[in-house]
């Protein structure tokens, strides 16, 4: 089979589109021919060396994927070759989904909506998880609370803006560049401010009548979670998905303890296969729907892997 691997960590041109081994399943797992891959941050990441997984170079990156179950070992039940699947959470402890195949445990392989297409089902993954666990296992987000989603235009962003908005909140998202802010709004965002010619504070406060919102879904934590104790209510959530440009950030901890702040951190593996499955399921449901749907860039062939990192 083809498959995209890296044989030594760097940009881009360490992906290689070559001739790899066919995998087949061991116990608990199953084979998937691959229709689509999306690309995500941490894939980067593994490329470059900045995440560093346990395995051995050279290895096939990619977290998520959709595709045709071609293989299933004798041990498992309730999936049969020919479903159609979407997955996440590969290229880290095991083969990623830049491949033609790829072998996953059982329990991560989640059915198919059928009026969604391969492409729009692979770009679910990791992004629309990451915002479920952000929103509901973190931020334990309630119908008719108000949500602020710093960073709204990237994966997780509009991710977050639209199960913020199915779910039943009110939705508000701040944006770098005015060109984002009518495709956010399409989303479900009620108000998208631009954080480089506003201030975003005064803004918030406008908006909620002085109140500030009951949770902010923070995507750049080190650059802004001070400013998000500005913004939330008494008794509001900071949910802290994304690290920022810096490595540390100041909280100034009087203000927290002044408006009963909850500053709370995640990160989506802690969920484990099994969990991360169980939300990409919800998520699936949602697409299925019509109440959440990926925003996709733009799709290439596998062999040109490079021109998507």
């Amino acid at each position: 089979m083809k498959a995209v691997r890296i044989h030594q960590f760097g940009g881009p041109e360490v992906l290689t589109y070559e001739d790899a081994p066919e995998p087949h399943p061991d116990t608990g797992q199953v084979v998937v021919r691959v229709a689509a891959a999306s690309v995500n941050p941490i894939d980067a990441a593994v490329r470059s060396g900045a995440f560093r997984t346990p395995r051995q170079l050279p290895f096939i990156i990619g977290s998520d994927g959709a595709g045709t179950v071609t293989e299933v070992a004798s041990d498992v039940s309730g999936i049969a070759v020919g479903d159609e699947v979407l997955f996440s959470g590969l290229g880290i402890g095991m083969e990623g989904s830049y491949a033609d195949y790829v072998v996953l445990h059982a329990v991560q392989a989640v059915p198919k909506p059928k009026n969604i297409s391969f492409a729009e089902a692979a770009a679910l993954g990791l992004a629309f998880t990451t915002a479920y666990y952000a929103l509901v296992h973190r931020g334990a987000l309630r119908s008719g609370e108000t949500v602020l989603v710093q960073g709204g235009s990237g994966g997780v962003g509009t991710a977050s803006i639209q199960l913020a908005s199915a779910l039943g909140a009110r939705v508000l998202a701040t944006v770098g560049h005015d060109e984002a802010i009518a495709t956010l709004k399409e989303l479900g965002a009620e108000a998208v401010i631009n954080y480089r010619t506003a201030d975003v504070v005064a803004a918030v406060r406008d908006l909620t009548d002085g109140k500030g919102v009951a949770l902010v879904h923070e995507l750049a934590t080190s650059d802004n979670v001070r400013a998000d104790l500005a913004l939330i209510a008494k008794g509001g959530r900071i949910v802290c998905t994304g690290p920022g440009s810096k490595p540390d950030a100041v909280v100034p901890v009087g203000e927290a303890i002044s408006r009963d702040a909850s500053i709370l951190f995640m990160s989506t593996s802690n969920a484990g296969r099994a969990g991360v499955a169980t939300m990409l399921r919800e998520v699936a449901q949602l697409a299925e729907k019509g109440a959440v749907r990926a925003v996709i860039g733009e799709t290439l062939p596998l062999s040109e892997a490079r021109r998507a990192h």
